[in-house]
């Protein structure tokens, strides 16, 4: 995966999500998906230093770990992340396949850089919102789960990471 590539995939995520998940050209199987959360995360770790965002995990642990640790949590998120949606997508009526499901959620580590340059609450709500924007599209093309279906269930899901991340802060 050239740096070309990259920056092309993450530029259709976040701004056409819906052409994004319809063309078969950039479909990210379980090798492609996992090396784009590594790089997604390798870059959220390097932008967590440079703006010396403290609450940042990357912080906590110090670079070289979060350099290691970072892309391993990533992957293993990813996969947790796609059987949450496939178990979504299935109780909602879709026929998709799990490989469907990492696409979307490998797509969404798009946002973990994002999540370093959004992390004060306020901004952090502009983040989530925009994942599940993504994640809603990526369901309604990918798994054919009707539109308000795909945005209730994953809105649902979305508020739930919300309500967590506010009461952490």
């Amino acid at each position: 995966m050239n740096a070309r590539s990259v920056i092309d995939r993450s530029a259709a995520v976040l701004l056409q999500p819906h052409l994004y998940f319809t063309c078969d050209d950039d479909f990210m199987d379980f090798g492609d998906g996992s090396v784009y959360v590594v790089i997604m995360a390798i870059l959220a770790a390097l932008l967590a230093v440079v703006i010396g965002n403290e609450g940042s995990p990357y912080i906590s642990v110090g670079l070289v770990p979060a350099l290691l640790i970072g892309p391993l949590a990533g992957v293993l998120a990813t996969f947790v992340m796609a059987g949450i949606i496939q178990i979504l997508c299935k109780a909602v009526g879709s026929q998709g396949d799990f490989g469907s499901s990492f696409h979307i959620a490998a797509s969404t580590a798009v946002f973990m850089p994002i999540s370093q340059l959004l992390s004060a609450f306020p901004l952090m709500l502009v983040s989530i919102g925009w994942t599940w924007w993504v994640v809603s599209r990526g369901v309604i093309y990918l798994h054919h789960v009707e539109p308000r279906k795909a945005e209730i269930a994953f809105a649902l899901l979305y508020v739930s990471f919300l309500l967590i991340a506010a009461a952490n802060q």
